[in-house]
């Protein structure tokens, strides 16, 4: 019997290090969005619909460093809507990522929270 064969093995090892590269440069941006979901769910609800837009951007602003998320600007990436009787704030960013030569990947969060 024999083993797999040099061709396979190559293939093999591309597919492998092409996986933990891409996990490697797009990780990050999932972990960033996810610390970012947890800095907007920790406002107080019931205040968040008093609050004025300044006010609330404000508290934001003073979080994301504190959650080392220094790469971002809270008014570019939330947008605030009031209705009359509910505040939504809505996350949405994109990040590109390169990958190689000129490939790049282009990651798109967005979520919208009710108060």
């Amino acid at each position: 019997q024999s083993g797999m064969s040099a061709i396979g093995t190559v293939c093999t090892l591309l597919v492998l290090v092409g996986s933990i590269s891409m996990a490697l440069k797009v990780g990050p941006h999932y972990i960033d969005y996810r610390t970012i979901q947890s800095v907007i769910e920790q406002l107080p609800p019931d205040e968040v619909n008093t609050m004025p837009r300044a006010a609330v951007y404000e508290a934001l602003e003073k979080r994301f460093p504190l959650n080392s998320l220094y790469d971002f600007k809270v008014r570019d990436i939330i947008g605030f809507e009031r209705g009359r009787e509910s505040t939504t704030l809505k996350l949405a960013y994109e990040k590109r990522e390169p990958l190689f030569l000129n490939v790049d990947v282009v990651i798109k969060f967005e979520k919208q929270y009710v108060y």
